[in-house]
């Protein structure tokens, strides 16, 4: 209840008792002054007795008469005074009318007239005894009737005055009360609620000693309060704008994974960058001929401020440039409440300056972009912002991680690009090279292939040497590339050793094609290549073919067919399905039958540690034993397995015998899974079963085929965790042999990397195969992954292999496959 309605209430209480208080002695002075009136009167009656007595002693009655006059006239509070002598008529009586009638009222005895004239009752009698002549005893009734007029009217406005009289000044005394503790207690608490209410507490100064030092208590406690709320509304923005920095942070990170190429990671990183509402501008500076370009910015490309901008113009103004001392420091530098001197107006700017002036900024901040502690910046990430307080400490500790985690995603588009361009170019000619010309094939098998074939070259490599088949190769490819300029629907690539392809991306004119390719047979013979002093002609063969499934194959085929029939140019046609298919149902019946009779078997190949030379693991190898014991390489039956749905069955045969054989074993032995494995649910739960059975998961390191292409991710992710999980690694097999294999590595998280051999035996003489191995090598082990060198098959290539850094070595130079482990 509000005080002010409390006082209300006591004031009404107050009143209701002041009147009852009046009302009370109203009645009690009413009653006491009618006691007072009937003891009077009670008094004057026995003097009437004593005259009445004396008279009617020596009188007769009638001679009373005098003494009832007499006493009606003295005394106002009597109406009627009689005498009855038989106690039923009137003898006499001070009203004459009165006298003879009989006694109808209903008198009281004397001696009740305290209590009856209190309720009211005017009519009383008495008893009176005489002697007559002093000798006879008698008795007469005296009655008397009251004058209530005189006496009833009367005593209520005495009372009535001495209550009001009580009430008004009961009620002064209350409205004095009531004035007093309104302006002494319910004001100065209402002073209070209502500052308390409105979050204030002035210095009021009041009477009673208790209210002050609530006031001061409220005040102290307004002041807390208040400067708790400033605090945590401070800590609630400071942690809303670093939360809003996280997410921003989050993003950029998220588009560091998905954005495609170095500039369009840079353009959304500075882009998502400067959406965040505390930041103007954001740019990202490259390093290039010891100056800082502008590489990309958030505002427009057509500020002459942004895109392309050198952010560095001279020594003088270069001196304070935060951008430059980030660069040279490595570390972040910050510029708070840029100021504008507008008294000097001449004054050179910087353009960092220029660009602060023209976005009136208030701070900004300059991070290296570095991809490891120990390399040197590669840029530098800037960010103007709007306040001039300039970066709360943890908004500096993740814009740092951000420049962090950016220059390492530049980096690695970098090294990828560097990558990509020794995969896919040939350093000798510069021209697309045979991983190109696969990874084109997977995506546009529409077109004609032509595989040209240089004749008998290795006679030319033979006779003039190696170096001088190097540049004929070289001259070459530049000579076929001028023949195909301009030429929009042919692409042309450097297949390995003597072979080159183009690629038509029409294939409905196949006459049209024929008669390019018997056009460039004969210029290729009508040209002399002079190379170091020696003029060489060449001849070539043709192989054409569709480029869908197995088309370079096919283009492969009809060389060699061409070779035989001693043609310039073979096509293929198709002729050979049917004997191809007899071929493939007779290898089926052989799969099958070695299933059925457990044929199938693993040979197992050491891999080697490349400094201790021990073996560190082995490699499960699958052969078939034909029924005369004669072992059957898995490239004359894989392929057919794999088409005739009976691969999965050489998988779970393969895993059941490796397990058997290195269930006592502590070296780890490696199994090749194919993506249809890993497709294969229900080869994932029978080899999770078993090796929950046998509890070797950590003696496994399943080996994926990389040249078969990893299409679904989800599903190969999954089952990675799902076996990693149970302690087996994994490795990428023939990896080189595409350009998907650098996804993989990062996207599936592998243990292992195998190279592929054909990069690892070409490298003693093949500069591009050392560049492209060198890199993957530091590839791997800057993600943490251990290499492992295939197909070492001798010295020159082992010391090779040794020199790039490669972790381990397999291959014939150490131990041939086994039949069993050591």
């Amino acid at each position: 209840m509000k005080i002010n309605r409390f006082t209300s209430l006591a004031a009404v209480g107050i009143g209701i008792v002041i009147t009852t208080l009046a009302a009370s002695f109203f009645i009690v002075e009413r009653n006491l002054m009618l006691q007072s009136l009937a003891d009077d009167l009670n008094q004057n009656l026995f003097y009437i007795e004593s005259e009445l007595r004396h008279t009617l002693g020596d009188k007769p009655v009638s001679q009373i008469q005098s003494v009832l006059d007499r006493a009606v006239a003295i005394n106002q509070s009597l109406s009627v005074i009689s005498v009855s002598v038989d106690g039923e008529h009137i003898s006499a009586s001070s009203s004459r009318s009165l006298v003879g009638r009989l006694l109808e009222k209903n008198y009281l005895p004397m001696t009740d007239m305290a209590q009856g004239i209190v309720k009211g009752h005017v009519d009383y009698r008495e008893i009176i005894n005489f002697y007559e002549n002093n000798t006879d005893r008698k008795q007469i009734v005296l009655l008397i009737t009251l004058d209530s007029k005189y006496v009833f009217d009367r005593m209520n406005r005495v009372a009535f005055f001495y209550g009001f009289g009580l009430f008004i000044v009961l009620g002064l005394i209350a409205i004095a009360v009531y004035i007093v503790a309104d302006r002494v207690i319910t004001a100065p608490f209402s002073r209070i609620i209502n500052h308390a209410r409105e979050g204030r507490s002035p210095a009021d100064s009041y009477f009673i000693d208790e209210l002050n030092e609530l006031n001061r208590t409220l005040n102290e406690t307004f002041s807390a309060l208040n400067q708790k709320q400033y605090e945590l509304k401070r800590s609630l923005a400071q942690t809303t704008y670093l939360d809003s920095v996280l997410r921003t942070v989050a993003d950029i990170n998220q588009l560091l994974i998905t954005s495609k190429n170095v500039r369009e990671l840079m353009d959304q990183s500075v882009s998502r960058l400067a959406r965040h509402p505390g930041y103007s501008v954001c740019m990202i500076l490259r390093a290039e001929q010891a100056q800082l370009m502008v590489r990309a910015c958030s505002i427009n490309d057509d500020n002459p401020l942004c895109l392309g901008r050198l952010m560095t113009d001279g020594a003088e103004l270069d001196a304070g440039n935060p951008f430059i001392q980030a660069f040279m420091t490595k570390q972040a530098v910050v510029v708070e409440q840029i100021s504008h001197d507008a008294s000097a107006p001449d004054l050179p700017l910087a353009p960092w300056q220029l660009l602060a002036a023209q976005k009136d900024v208030g701070s900004v901040i300059a991070l290296p972009l570095i991809s490891n502690v120990h390399d040197d910046p590669m840029g530098v990430l800037v960010v103007y912002a709007s306040r001039v307080s300039g970066f709360d400490l943890q908004e500096i500790a993740m814009l740092e991680e951000l420049a962090g985690d950016i220059g390492f995603a530049i980096r690695a588009f970098e090294y990828r690009e560097q990558l990509q361009h020794h995969l896919t170019t040939d350093a000798d000619t510069g021209l697309p090279n045979r991983v190109a010309f696969i990874d084109h094939l997977n995506t546009n098998s529409d077109g004609l292939i032509g595989l040209i074939n240089i004749d008998r070259f290795s006679d030319i490599n033979a006779v003039y040497g190696v170096d001088i088949g190097d540049a004929l190769l070289k001259k070459y490819g530049l000579w076929l590339k001028a023949r195909t300029q301009g030429r929009e629907d042919i692409r042309l690539y450097k297949m390995g050793g003597d072979e080159f392809a183009l690629y038509f991306r029409s294939a409905e004119s196949l006459s049209e094609i024929r008669l390019f390719f018997v056009d460039l047979i004969a210029a290729t013979a009508n040209t002399a290549f002079m190379v170091a002093g020696v003029e060489i002609v060449l001849t070539i063969t043709v192989g054409v073919a569709h480029g869908a499934d197995r088309g370079l194959a096919h283009a492969s085929a009809a060389i060699k067919q061409a070779k035989l029939d001693h043609q310039s140019i073979g096509l293929f046609d198709g002729l050979d399905s049917t004997r191809q298919q007899e071929n493939n149902i007779a290898w089926y019946k052989r799969i099958k039958d070695a299933i059925e009779t457990s044929r199938i078997v693993p040979h197992f190949q050491p891999i080697v540690d490349n400094k201790t030379q021990a073996v560190t693991k082995y490699e499960a190898l699958i052969r078939m034993i034909d029924t005369d014991g004669l072992i059957i390489s898995p490239y004359q039956f894989l392929d057919v397995a794999k088409k005739t749905k009976l691969y999965s069955q050489l998988t779970r045969m393969m895993i059941d015998k490796v397990l058997d054989v290195f269930k006592e074993s502590t070296i780890p032995v490696s199994i090749n899974l194919s993506t249809e494995d890993l497709m294969n649910q229900e080869l994932s739960d029978y080899l999770a079963q078993r090796l929950t059975e046998t509890g070797m998961g950590h003696l496994l390191v399943f080996e994926i085929l990389e040249s078969e292409g990893v299409n679904n991710y989800e599903v190969v992710s999954a089952f990675i965790q799902r076996f990693k999980a149970k302690g087996c690694l994994f490795a990428i097999d023939d990896f080189g042999s595409g350009y998907s294999n650098f996804d993989h590595l990062i996207k599936l998280n592998m243990d292992i990397l195998k190279i592929d051999g054909s990069l690892i035996r070409t490298l003693p003489h093949d500069r591009n195969s050392q560049i492209i191995v060198q890199h993957i090598c530091d590839f791997a082990h800057e993600m943490g992954i251990r290499t492992v060198a295939e197909f070492v098959s001798n010295e020159a290539i082992y010391h090779q292999v040794c020199e790039i850094g490669i972790d381990d070595s397999q291959g014939y130079y150490f131990y041939p496959p086994l039949e069993r482990p050591f």
